[in-house]
């Protein structure tokens, strides 16, 4: 594989820049260079690791979800039913909630 004239005239270029630079700062760049090559791969292996999870959370059934949200703010599900949770998690994040006509027609005829 030879080495074409772009490329030559590249390698050139970042020679002359080293050579009047301060080449004592040239291992300050390569310590630059490889600090930032981990903290890229840090965050790369972050971001992975981040979308696995959100993966697992994806299989949850939205009855978990619920029940792990109604946990995470504090409200109690036991004996409750499932709209009566979810309007207490939406009370505490602030949402009005109106209920809808036929959701009150079926509190009235129960």
């Amino acid at each position: 594989m030879a080495i074409h004239e772009l490329e030559w005239l590249i390698i050139a270029v970042i020679v002359t820049v080293l050579i009047l630079w301060d080449p004592g700062k040239i291992p300050k760049i390569a310590k630059a260079i490889v600090e930032a090559k981990k903290e890229y791969e840090k965050a790369v292996a972050s971001l992975g690791e981040r979308l696995t999870s959100e993966v697992g959370e994806e299989s949850l059934t939205n009855d978990e979800k619920i029940l792990r949200i109604a946990g995470e703010l504090g409200v109690q599900t036991e004996g409750r039913t499932k709209e009566e949770i979810v309007k207490e998690i939406l009370e505490k994040l602030g949402v009005q909630v109106k209920e809808d006509q036929e959701h009150i027609n079926d509190k009235v005829a129960s």
